[in-house]
């Protein structure tokens, strides 16, 4: 028989796995989801998932502070085993530049039909006026209103981006106006009125964005979005289009 140490750890190691094979099954779950499902002490949980954490297994999202399984332990979907290492890699910038600016950083992926919300870093100033069922995480944003869209629409060709218009319903003259814009501009801007998902935020938002590369291909967008009321776009990009830029930068750089 096995002493009482090694039972413990075997213990353990059979409680990882546990969760582990949870967080397979169910993409993201938060701690409290966890401790249900386990039926294991919150503290006990919590521990195992920080073990997990700095042993590479976990990566916890900085907006919605879910768990998932980290790019290198997926299988069998390259696309989203590739969407989770652009998130892993971006992660640090994205919170350094929140921090900095004092505004809300969303990364986006694109699959060449849909834009999908991955991440979303909120400074500590901004924080509080985030509710928690408020998070756009997973929701997918308009390619021709969101910040982010219209950044990937800059990199695309003519025919993809009329193709994307008419799958969309998106009328020829408002898709010219946009593709026209952002092309003058050279980064994405949100049209303002439109709001396309099915959670929303408790105050109107303004939003600018520019595209992220890897490999020679378009990947995503990084956008800063900020409370309507709390400055003109102008400002913004007076003050923080520079960080965004090298943010964008030093990203792209980590994912080659």
């Amino acid at each position: 028989m096995g002493s009482n140490a090694e039972t413990g750890t075997v213990r353990s190691v059979e409680r990882a796995l546990a969760i582990v094979e949870l967080l397979g099954e169910h993409q993201a779950l938060g701690l409290e989801e966890l401790h249900y499902l386990t039926r294991l002490p919150k503290a006990t949980v919590s521990r195992m998932l920080l073990t997990l954490q700095e042993q590479g297994w976990v990566y916890r999202g900085l907006s919605d502070r879910r768990y998932r399984l980290r790019a290198q332990r997926l299988f069998g979907d390259t696309q989203q085993r590739f969407k989770r290492q652009v998130v892993e890699s971006a992660a640090p910038w994205l919170l350094e530049l929140s921090e900095r600016t004092g505004l809300v950083v969303d990364l986006s992926c694109f699959d060449g039909e849909r834009l999908e919300v991955m991440e979303s870093a909120i400074p500590s100033v901004l924080r509080k006026l985030y509710p928690n069922n408020c998070q756009i995480v997973g929701q997918h944003a308009s390619l021709f209103h969101s910040a982010m869209g219209k950044a990937c629409l800059t990199q695309l060709p003519t025919e993809e981006v009329q193709r994307l218009a008419g799958r969309d319903h998106v009328a020829a003259d408002e898709q010219h106006h946009v593709c026209e814009q952002t092309q003058h501009q050279g980064f994405g801007q949100r049209t303002e009125g439109y709001w396309e998902y099915p959670v929303r935020l408790p105050f109107l938002i303004r939003a600018v964005a520019l595209p992220v590369r890897a490999q020679g291909r378009l990947v995503g967008s990084m956008a800063l979005h900020w409370p309507m009321h709390q400055a003109p776009v102008e400002r913004v990009l007076n003050l923080h289009m520079a960080s965004l830029e090298a943010t964008v930068r030093e990203v792209q750089r980590v994912l080659v």
